[in-house]
């Protein structure tokens, strides 16, 4: 009879760090639908939908997901979250939201003025770095 072994998939959960932010942006444009290049060359710029990446889900070394905050029109905070669709599974989302949100909210305090700076800012740099 022959033995099914069955792998083990460990997530990690850890800090976006500068060099990950070209995995992630190539993440959001893959699942946002967004061309990354279009007919005449130039990549799309990103805008503050991006939002400011601050935790990445990480499968050995290989970046499935990431959270991140924006700012709506309200000007409240909203954590999401983007996360690959193979990889995506039960309340992986919700949860990985959840806690992105509680370990970002205990090391800072919540500026919402300050936040949509940094979105607005991060997402100059890397339109003007790419």
């Amino acid at each position: 009879m022959p033995t099914t072994i069955k792998e083990k998939t460990v997530l990690k959960f850890e800090p976006v760090h500068l060099s990950d932010l070209t995995k992630i942006t190539d993440l959001y444009f893959s699942q946002t639908g967004i061309e990354k290049e279009n007919t005449n060359f130039e990549q799309p710029k990103l805008t503050e939908e991006f939002g400011f990446p601050i935790y990445k889900l990480v499968e050995g070394n290989l970046i499935i997901g990431y959270s991140y905050f924006t700012v709506n029109s309200s000007e409240e905070i909203v954590f999401k979250a983007i996360i690959k669709p193979e990889y995506s599974f039960g309340d992986l989302e919700s949860r990985f939201i959840n806690q992105s949100k509680q370990k970002y909210l205990s090391k800072k305090e919540l500026d919402r003025k300050g936040m949509k700076n940094s979105i607005m800012r991060m997402v100059d740099w890397l339109n003007w770095s790419r």
